[in-house]
């Protein structure tokens, strides 16, 4: 399980969380739903092929969406290594999870 993963594995299904993709550009506010097993969609023998854990996301408010992302309240998103976010915080603003280049942007 990578880093991030076992961050968000520390806390419930339904704990509130923001979740932030290319350093501002889409914000996300929601609830953590449930964290599976996948893999990338390639067969297990094709080169590339790779599983991962990943955290179905309810989004509940979109707060920043620069991109224009099809994103609606009340649907499940992935949150995985094949979809990572800049940050994720608790709704109190604590951050659980940054990405590496976040980390020493602000050492």
């Amino acid at each position: 399980m990578d880093e991030m993963m076992q961050e968000i594995c520390k806390y419930a299904n339904g704990t509130h969380l923001e979740v932030v993709w290319n350093y501002g550009e889409c914000v996300l506010s929601g609830n953590i739903d449930t964290i599976y097993e996948t893999n990338n969609g390639l067969d297990e023998e094709e080169e590339g092929y790779k599983e991962f854990y990943a955290c179905a996301f309810r989004v509940n408010n979109i707060i920043v969406n620069k991109k224009r992302k099809a994103f609606e309240p009340d649907t499940l998103i992935e949150i995985s290594i094949e979809n990572q976010p800049t940050q994720i915080m608790l709704q109190d603003g604590t951050v659980i999870w940054k990405t590496l280049r976040e980390r020493h942007a602000n050492t």
